[in-house]
């Protein structure tokens, strides 16, 4: 009796996961026109990403400051570039890359990276999302496994829908500035902004 309650118990938690639609977010299109570039985050390692939000998550934002939950058919994109590297250093092997008179990376090249995350469902948790990645220059998809390969990273930002950048979000839909954000984490660990 005590291990079928454990196996109910179980199933109840992943249930929400494996619940999800593996249909794959629609690619874009020419995302850098019709969705809002509202942020750049670049990393220690070299990497740059360009955020990028449709403009009903922009309008949702901006006509509630204090908005929770983004609303249904809101698309976030996320596009990856790495920086020049300038010179590296003969003793440790760290790379220093080339930068604008801000400090910000200068992108060297696409990563040929494109992740998107569409809100399908009201609600807040993994099963209000779908998931879904492409090469930007051949709108060819990426293999990933989906949901999973995005909902491992995304369900640490559950707090904030799902969406790591949310504050980066409401912070542009405050001042139409693009905000930018250095992270010192590599790879894709999460970062706060």
């Amino acid at each position: 009796m005590m291990t079928r309650r454990v196996l109910l118990v179980l199933l109840a938690l992943i249930a929400p996961v494996f619940g999800q639609s593996t249909v794959a977010v629609r690619y874009p299109g020419d995302y850098k026109t019709t969705l809002v570039k509202y942020a750049t985050v670049d990393r220690s390692d070299g990497f740059s990403r360009d955020l990028y939000a449709s403009r009903e998550a922009v309008e949702a934002v901006r006509t509630n400051p204090r908005l929770q939950e983004l609303p249904v058919g809101v698309v976030l994109a996320l596009d990856v570039y790495s920086a020049r590297e300038v010179s590296r250093d003969r003793k440790t092997g760290a790379i220093t890359f080339e930068t604008t008179r801000e400090g910000h990376l200068v992108h060297s090249k696409s990563e040929r990276t494109l992740h998107l995350m569409q809100k399908t469902l009201r609600g807040f948790g993994s099963q209000t999302w779908t998931f879904g990645g492409y090469d930007p220059l051949t709108a060819a998809p990426l293999k990933l496994e989906l949901p999973g390969d995005c909902l491992l990273c995304h369900q640490a930002a559950v707090v904030s829908d799902m969406a790591f950048s949310l504050s980066l979000l409401k912070r542009f839909a405050a001042t139409g500035a693009v905000q930018y954000s250095f992270c010192q984490h590599p790879g894709r660990q999460a970062c706060a902004f």
